[in-house]
């Protein structure tokens, strides 16, 4: 079971990096991203895309350790 999991996993992750590649190639469109505190020059719309995936996945990531640094009880062992 761990085995098809892990395959599920890496075919989830190659999915996503064709797809970023699919993205990459077909929005070469160039745009601006203008924050109130910054502005980005002109950039292609699949880097912007790409740049705010990760930023995202990045902040996820990070709220989701430190709200398990706060949990007072331990998670049950699921039977695999």
């Amino acid at each position: 079971m761990k085995l098809l999991k892990r395959l599920a996993n890496l075919a989830w992750v190659a999915a996503l990096l064709v797809l970023g590649c699919v993205l990459y190639l077909v929005n070469p469109d160039p745009v601006t991203v203008n924050l109130v505190w910054l502005e980005i020059p002109e950039t292609s719309l699949s880097v912007v895309l790409f740049v705010t995936f990760f930023m995202g996945v990045i902040t996820g990531c990070t709220i989701f350790f430190i709200a398990s640094l706060f949990r007072t009880t331990r998670p049950q062992a699921l039977n695999d």
